[in-house]
This record gives C-alpha cells, structure tokens and sequence, in this order.
C-alpha cells in the first residue's frame, strides 16, 4: 500500500468539503432564520387602530 495519498483523491477532498461547507453554512442561517423570524409573524406593539386612538 501507498502511505501517501494520491493528488487526485486530495483534490476530491478539497472540492467535496469546499461545496459542501458553504451549502451546510446556508442552510444552518436559514434555518436559524426560520426559528427565530417565522414567516407570517408580526410584531409586537400597539396595532395601527391602537396608535391613532
């Protein structure tokens, strides 16, 4: 057996993780986006009929 690995399965590597950490960092953002600013809330304070009153 080779101890060294080959340049091409180093180059896999690298692409492999270089896709996969940037798409894994969008998903993990999205998702705290999600849990934290779901889609349909609204904020909390006097509604518009209160604040004319």
């Amino acid at each position: 057996m080779n101890p060294e690995p080959s340049l091409a399965l180093l180059g896999a590597i690298t692409l492999f993780l270089g896709l996969v950490a940037p798409a894994w960092w969008l998903l993990v953002r999205w998702a705290e986006g999600r849990a934290t600013r779901p889609s349909g809330a609204r904020p909390a304070g006097p509604t518009e009929h209160e604040q004319e009153q």
